[in-house]
């Protein structure tokens, strides 16, 4: 695992890219809440994504993001872990949230297999 000086230190990519999420919380003992939406990537590093997002999210969840691609014309699935999350007041009823993420995977097309970071 990466220490914090090392994290701070991998280079970060601007990028403006809207992205839809989908993302799974807990809604009982046999139940779980798909929560689908949108939101923006901020920058991006060889580990990770800075995303701003309507929902909250909690460290260690897992997020499915759809990025579009810059080279490709599809969109890619990446499976990311939130790291961090910090709380930003857009007024005084409503937040949206920055999360720190790491890359866990990108899911392949069809009949391929995942590529593991």
């Amino acid at each position: 695992m990466a220490t914090q000086q090392e994290r701070r230190d991998s280079e970060r990519i601007p990028c403006k890219l809207v992205c839809s999420f989908d993302l799974t919380t807990p809604a009982g003992a046999n139940a779980v809440k798909l929560t689908t939406g949108s939101g923006h990537v901020i920058n991006r590093s060889g580990r990770g994504l800075l995303l701003l997002l309507p929902e909250k999210v909690n460290n260690h969840q897992v997020v499915e993001i759809q990025v579009p691609s810059e080279v490709r014309k599809e969109e890619r699935t990446q499976i990311v872990e939130v790291c961090w999350t910090r709380p930003i007041e857009v007024d005084a009823q409503d937040k949206m949230y920055l999360a720190g993420t790491r890359f866990l995977f990108e899911l392949p097309p069809p009949g391929q297999p995942p590529q593991l970071r």
